[in-house]
């Protein structure tokens, strides 16, 4: 009984990954490995497995106009937010994701980050893309929605399944990353090597003269952070509800998946149902 009790409070007391969370406290979910392509009024759906479905109007047909998207609009209270220290492992992970996200080949960063143990990263130049979800709302009473169709067979109306509408997402088109050493102190990171690695496409910069910390920019803005709401139905009516940020809700497109790839790899769990 005893073992079982200290193994029940060690995995009670597991942490949660930094990289999957670090946007909650604003209201967002993380997109761990940020991408191209993810879009408002964008459809997501689970069952066994969580994939994007595709624009919403290639399913539901209404006379009501889709919801314009607004302008991207600057968000300086998330530019600049760091994640957590990352083990550099899983760092160079999620870094080398972002990278080709951005445009680069899929870079090998291990050489450049030789004398570091952890690493933290922030997106700078944020910007904020969203739909009234009101107006989401609208469209969907007014709609006709294809339940010929055999994906929404599974993913409206089974009740194993779920489908998800995106109404905000983050985007940047650069990524900072800082680099330490086992004690927590600045290491320098060879910009040369990882400049040779990520290629002409990403522009790379340090923004100190100890090169512990650098900026790569890409020529397009990727989604890095989302905010859906979940589609549900209630006897004849359509319905559209909130779904809080979680860690348990962030998801990842494997790092050589193209832009447009409907394969996401999701972190979650049976008590929390996945979103996009």
């Amino acid at each position: 009984m005893r073992a079982a009790h200290l193994a029940l409070k060690a995995g009670s007391m597991k942490k949660t990954d930094p990289s999957i969370t670090y946007l909650n406290s604003y209201g967002y979910n993380v997109v761990k490995m940020p991408r191209a392509g993810i879009e408002v009024m964008d459809l997501v759906g689970r069952d066994e497995t969580t994939q994007i479905i595709g624009p919403i109007s290639a399913i539901w047909t209404s006379t009501e106009p889709a919801p314009v998207p607004s302008p991207p609009r600057a968000m300086p209270n998330v530019n600049g937010q760091k994640t957590d220290s990352l083990d550099l492992s899983l760092g160079l992970d999620v870094l080398a994701g972002a990278l080709q996200a951005l445009g680069a080949s899929a870079p090998s960063l291990k050489l450049a980050f030789h004398s570091a143990r952890s690493v933290q990263f922030a997106y700078t130049g944020v910007t904020l893309t969203t739909i009234q979800t009101v107006e989401a709302g609208n469209y969907l009473t007014e709609g006709t929605l294809k339940t010929d169709n055999p994906v929404v067979r599974n993913y409206f109306f089974n009740p194993d399944s779920h489908a998800y509408l995106i109404t905000s997402v983050l985007k940047s088109a650069s990524i900072s990353v800082s680099a330490t050493d086992a004690n927590g102190t600045d290491v320098g990171i060879d910009v040369p090597a990882i400049q040779g690695a990520v290629g002409a496409t990403i522009k790379v910069a340090p923004t100190n003269s100890s090169n512990s910390t650098l900026t790569f920019t890409g020529p397009d803005a990727v989604t890095f952070g989302f905010v859906v709401q979940e589609i549900t139905r209630d006897g004849d009516q359509w319905n559209l509800h909130g779904v809080n940020p979680s860690g348990k809700i962030a998801f990842a497109v494997g790092p050589n998946a193209p832009a447009d790839a409907p394969k996401p790899i999701i972190f979650s769990s049976p008590e929390c149902r996945i979103d996009i």
